[in-house]
């Protein structure tokens, strides 16, 4: 009997142990916030992840084959072997709930294993949840469990601090526990930060809450209810007004909940939109060993920034002279802070803030522009009716009312200008064609003045609208860029720059002044009433012609002078056919080749040579003209078909085209200059700024003569294959990151000062950086930047650019390639990752 006992014991003690159940796991560091476990199932041969997800609906993510769980005590991989409730296959897409719940199916985990991470294994995977407990540990720090987590004042739900396993968050800093003294919950808590301490008094109130503060007699009521949860914030009615720029700055700080250095990120970086500018600053904030990162940023109106890390992607709105604590890596961003309570209610507007691409790729196509645009206004329309609820029920505040009804405006006015361009992305999406692929088959529709009525002066010239987040300078860029009022061809003549100088008190050369009279005196011969009518009939030919053959051109220059009776003898030569309409266009261009003014202008030949020279050398005044005539046009067609007037627009939008040279091309105005620009600015805030980046850059100039770590190389006296190879020898038995960029790419600027952290974390690796760039970066400001770039320089001719273009399928920049130790090429087309991904990219080939 007492055998069978026994036996029955052990067998229900087998049950037991063949499933252990762990509901609402602890977890340490995740890199995935939006990601929770819910529940974990360790059985014989399986173990079970039962994961929720809350994303905005339709994010796409996949489940890797490489997912896996470990022990955190060894290195051993348990890969996913099936799911429910989600493809292993495809992409999977959230719900219009905002929630999806699924589960993944692993091998079997050892029963005694106290700790596990879960992660993918592939490349680039940056889903990680570090320290997940399946056992019941308690609280280092010896507080009791039912304190852990974060607390929110009872009476106007701001998130004031929380308790978790080796820190404690309390007045937007990080604290370490010195000595916890509770008993029942009941007692205190001494905290220190640095040279600072702190003692909160603990008392346990009912249902939950607690009553905290730095004294027994200051006590405040704090419950763990959620921030975003509470209603009943006392909103105001304050909101933004006029003047609405000013300098200042703003300070941005956090906290990366159970920070772990196995996350292998040791910065944040920062995207400020500068819209004065047109640039992206980047800011990068170094995050300390307990978490905590802190940033002062310049900044002169309120707007949102964008936050990237593999940590935390997303964004966060600052006001200048204000603060802002951000908890990252939490199920749910929480705030301290002066900008506290407008993040959150950003966050509570964030299902009408955000913008339904999806719906509108599945329906342009089938819309004409008008119909599109009654689209873009019904749409519109109902995001004014969700947002006048959250109004009405305090859900939200004034300023976050007045923020993103701006936004909803400015971005339907934004979309409504994109109708071409989303209209060709969505034929792309339907279709599959990449991007590189020029030519599509999709009919353009022609739209006039009159589809743009919606575009008013009160509206365009609004300075208020740049706290809209960034709709209103989509708005700008789109204006700029408008076909209606763009200049597209450009054409400052030599004799306009010689006028230009000369007002500025420049006295022309000898050689500039000889340049002028010999273009005036082939004007006079060109203007013979026998080369006018040949112009008149064969210009358009002639243009064709030329295009046509460039490639043979261009091989045709290597060994002689351009004619057209030279490229026509290669072409018989070569068989290549030559149409009727061309034959009477080389016949005639003969005939005229031999009358005495060709003859003439035969001394004037080489003159091309030195018109460029001409252009070179004073490219700065030939900018500025470029920039003045394309704004002088673009005013005058605004008011023309809009009667949007010169205003707050229009400064921002002269500043961008001036600022692109003064700050992105390290070319600062002239004295002269700058006077002139401001007084043409009628906004006293931008006219200021635009001096003030003006100074910047020479200071910049200045300071990049004395800075080291870069080198300039000539290029190999080698053509082909040789090319590549010769520039890599320098650097066998390193790996290299080749980098194709010019001055003018922004894109490829974001990408160099992106990656300026990973560059110094690894600077005493077998590492090169290789930067390639053309004749179209010029001169002046290659020399004046790449100071600042940390590396190996090359400004290549234009046939060794064409070379290695075409040999790594270089159809845009930044263009990225990655080669090994041996100086074979591992990636010719490397992308663009994060520094954590790149980092680990470039280690692997070490």
């Amino acid at each position: 009997m007492k055998n069978s006992f026994l036996q029955f014991m052990l067998l229900v003690s087998s049950l037991v142990f063949a499933q252990k159940t762990i509901e609402n796991p602890k977890t340490g560091f995740s890199a995935v916030p939006y990601l929770s476990i819910h529940k974990i199932e360790m059985r014989d041969s399986t173990t079970i992840v039962s994961f929720e997800i809350t994303q905005y609906p339709g994010f796409k993510f996949t489940i890797p084959k490489q997912t896996y769980i470990k022990d955190v005590a060894k290195e051993e991989k348990i890969f996913v072997k099936s799911a429910e409730g989600v493809s292993m296959k495809s992409g999977n897409f959230v719900p219009e709930s905002g929630v999806l719940n699924y589960k993944l199916i692993f091998g079997k985990l050892d029963y005694s294993v106290k700790k596990m991470e879960y992660g993918e294994a592939n490349d680039g995977g940056n889903w990680f949840i570090y320290d997940i407990a399946l056992q019941d540990i308690p609280n280092p720090s010896g507080i009791n469990k039912e304190l852990e987590g974060n607390w929110f004042n009872a009476d106007n739900g701001n998130w004031e601090m929380g308790f978790y396993d080796n820190t404690i968050i309390y007045k937007s800093k990080v604290w370490q526990y010195e000595k916890v003294a509770l008993k029942n919950g009941n007692g205190s808590v001494s905290l220190t930060n640095k040279d600072q301490k702190v003692t909160l008094f603990v008392k346990k109130g009912k249902e939950g809450s607690y009553f905290i503060g730095e004294t027994p007699k200051s006590l405040i009521a704090y419950t763990n209810t959620s921030q975003n949860e509470i209603e009943k914030s006392n909103n105001t009615d304050i909101v933004y007004e006029m003047p609405i720029l000013q300098s200042d700055s703003a300070t941005y700080s956090g906290y990366i909940k159970n920070y772990s250095a196995k996350a292998a990120v040791k910065t944040i970086a920062i995207h400020i939109d500068d819209i004065i500018t047109g640039a992206q600053n980047t800011f990068v904030a170094k995050i300390n060993d307990n978490g905590f990162f802190s940033i002062k940023l310049p900044l002169y109106y309120p707007h949102e920034v964008w936050v990237r890390s593999s940590i935390f992607n997303g964004s966060v709105y600052l006001e200048p002279g204000k603060t802002l604590f951000h908890l990252v890596g939490d199920r749910e961003a929480l705030f301290m802070g002066e900008s506290a309570k407008l993040n959150v209610e950003l966050l509570k507007a964030q299902t009408v803030r955000r913008t339904d691409y999806e719906d509108i790729m599945r329906n342009i196509l089938d819309m004409n522009p008008e119909t599109y645009k009654s689209y873009c206004k019904n749409v519109v329309s109902k995001k004014l009716e969700t947002l006048e609820a959250l109004r009405n029920t305090k859900t939200i505040g004034a300023k976050v009312y007045q923020i993103t009804k701006l936004e909803i405006e400015y971005n339907a006015i934004a979309q409504m200008m994109n109708f071409q361009r989303n209209k060709e992305t969505a034929f792309r999406l339907k279709n599959k064609i990449p991007n590189n692929q020029r030519e599509i088959s999709l009919k353009n529709d022609s739209l006039t003045a009159d589809y743009y009525d919606f575009l008013t002066d009160p509206l365009v010239n609004n300075p208020l609208a740049v706290i809209s987040t960034h709709s209103y300078q989509n708005v700008i860029n789109r204006l700029q860029y408008l076909d209606l009022v763009h200049l597209n061809s450009v054409s400052v003549t030599v004799f306009e720059i010689a006028d230009e100088l000369q007002k500025r008190g420049y006295t022309l050369t000898h050689e500039e002044k000889q340049l002028l009279d010999d273009m005036k005196q082939m004007e006079i011969l060109k203007n013979d009433p026998e080369h006018k009518a040949f112009d008149a009939k064969y210009a358009k030919i002639r243009l064709a012609f030329v295009t046509k053959h460039q490639k043979i051109l261009k091989e045709i220059a290597k060994v002689e002078s351009f004619s057209f009776e030279s490229l026509e003898k290669h072409l018989l030569k070569n068989n290549i056919p030559i149409s009727k309409e061309e034959q009477e266009f080389l016949k005639t261009s003969r005939k005229l080749a031999k009358t005495p003014t060709a003859k003439k202008l035969e001394k004037y030949k080489n003159l091309g040579l030195l018109i460029d020279k001409f252009y070179k050398k004073h490219n700065d005044i030939t900018n500025f003209l470029y920039s003045e005539m394309r704004t002088n046009f673009r005013n005058k067609k605004l008011a023309e078909l809009f009667n949007v007037q010169e205003g707050f627009a229009s400064d921002i939008m002269k500043s961008q085209d001036l600022c692109n040279n003064v700050v992105a091309q390290l070319t600062p105005l002239s004295d002269g200059d700058l006077i002139r620009v401001q007084q043409s600015i009628q906004t006293p805030f931008i006219a200021d700024y635009i001096e003030k980046c003006n100074k910047q850059t020479i200071a910049k100039i200045e300071a990049n003569k004395k800075q080291t770590g870069y080198v300039l190389n000539e290029t190999p006296k080698t053509e082909g294959d040789e090319l590549f190879s010769g520039i890599m020898k320098k650097y066998k038995g390193k790996v290299v990151y080749v980098d194709f960029w010019a001055t003018w790419c922004g894109p490829c600027r974001s990408g160099i000062e992106r990656i300026k952290t990973l560059k110094e974390e690894m600077k005493d690796k077998d590492i090169v950086f290789v930067y390639l760039t053309n004749q179209s970066s010029p001169e002046k400001t290659y020399s004046a930047m790449i100071p600042e770039i940390k590396g190996e320089h090359y400004r290549l001719s234009t046939d060794d650019w064409n070379y290695l273009a075409g040999k790594f399928n270089v159809s845009g920049i930044p263009h990225y390639v990655l080669v090994g130790k041996n100086g074979e090429v591992i990636n010719p087309k490397l992308g663009q990752h994060s520094n954590e991904e790149l980092k680990k990219i470039l280690e692997k080939q070490m």
